[in-house]
């Protein structure tokens, strides 16, 4: 049960076998990118390990929980999903977290469950960097010359998830409100940081600790237990705590951190982009340093989520492989940057990803602190500035929000 889908010996053994099964699939069917993620063992993370046809290495870094991101909710539902249109299909505040998408920037895919011993334990992708209408041809070419095995896994190719009726609703709706003045949005801001900071204390002090208090609990039932059985699923049960607890941390930084209200903007900045980089794949380098440690609360929140939206941006939509964030403060003023070597956009009527809040968010969350946002951008990549007055915060604390 918790133990390893794939040891050490039987991935070197497959390892080949694999590789040639991904380039050959890419090879007959035509396909601009082809994967097969693996998971360690039952609850794990999947990664994507081996692939043919890709941009680079950003995919292997990627690290997908069950639910999480193409593999993730393959191998959580058991089911095969399809899209032969990634930008009309999936609503893009709903459905647009699929970290291999924006990394390979595929626009069409077929995420296949692959099996071992009736247990979904990896996932088999087949996209394209296009669109077409023979697209879906070709993928239920692939099933059927699969034939439900591909090397040592079963496939599973059936009842696929429908995600074609949740598609269009929020599109439509994109844009409504577009022209509400800033002090409305500045109170949603303000309002949003609140609730985030509550959330996120009650999942920190609250649903964590309680989760641990069972996790405890566990680790006092195993002298107990004699049957190999018993104990192998005691084992399965603490790697499913663990992976829970690993979740609910990640969510609770995205939301408030606690090292932006204990420690301050950096550290809660390196802590938010380990979480990007584990999910996205890039790498994200940091340089340069401040003068102080801490300085006035109001500046740390709007900075750091103005730089946490830009690096998420990053991430998803640039297309590189490195981000760098760089930090500095001259003369009682606070630099930031975040720039990547990506494909850039066009600044003055920017393609909507998304919500469409991110851009007029960011601005308006400089506005608010009397800062000057600058977004640069074109063909050699993107770099977003932030230039804050700065205020260093009483005792090298900012308790005020």
């Amino acid at each position: 049960m918790g133990a390893s889908n794939f040891s050490e010996a039987e991935l070197a053994g497959e390892s080949e076998r694999y590789a040639h099964a991904v380039k050959e699939l890419k090879q007959v069917y035509g396909f601009d990118f082809v994967s097969i993620g693996l998971t360690a063992f039952i609850g794990a993370p999947l990664k994507w390990i081996y692939s043919a046809g890709a941009t680079g290495e950003r995919y292997r870094r990627i690290v997908l929980a069950p639910g999480h991101g193409i593999g993730g909710i393959v191998i959580k539902a058991g089911k095969p999903m399809m899209f032969v249109d990634i930008d009309a299909q999936i609503d893009p505040r709903e459905y647009s977290s699929y970290p291999i998408v924006f990394a390979e920037d595929l626009h069409s895919f077929c995420a296949l469950p692959l099996a071992k011993g009736g247990r979904v334990v990896g996932a088999l992708l087949c996209a394209f960097r296009t669109v077409s209408d023979g697209h879906e041809s070709v993928y239920m070419s692939l099933v059927r010359g699969l034939d439900g095995r591909l090397c040592d896994f079963d496939v599973v190719s059936s009842d696929f998830i429908d995600f074609r009726n949740m598609a269009a609703q929020g599109r439509s709706e994109r844009g409504d409100g577009a022209d509400s003045g800033e002090s409305e949005l500045s109170r949603v801001i303000g309002a949003q940081e609140a609730e985030r900071k509550r959330i996120s204390r009650e999942l920190h002090d609250g649903i964590a600790q309680e989760m641990l208090g069972v996790s405890f609990l566990l680790n006092r039932v195993e002298p107990y237990l004699d049957e190999p059985e018993a104990r192998s699923l005691l084992a399965e049960a603490r790697e499913n705590m663990d992976r829970i607890l690993d979740d609910l941390h990640n969510l609770s930084v995205e939301l408030r951190p606690s090292a932006l209200d204990h420690l301050g903007f950096v550290p809660a900045l390196r802590s938010q982009a380990a979480v990007f980089e584990r999910t996205y794949g890039a790498r994200i380098d940091f340089d340069g340093s401040l003068s102080v440690d801490r300085f006035d609360r109001a500046l740390e929140t709007q900075a750091y989520r103005i730089c946490q939206e830009a690096i998420l941006n990053a991430c998803k939509y640039s297309e590189s492989d490195t981000i760098t964030v760089t930090f500095e403060d001259l003369d009682g003023w606070l630099h930031v940057s975040v720039a990547d070597g990506g494909c850039g956009f066009d600044v003055e009527h920017p393609r909507i990803k998304g919500s469409g809040c991110g851009l007029s968010g960011m601005k308006e969350r400089a506005h608010l602190i009397g800062a000057e946002l600058t977004i640069e951008s074109d063909g050699a990549g993107t770099t977003v500035t932030l230039v804050a007055p700065m205020h260093a915060a009483e005792g090298g604390k900012g308790d005020g929000e």
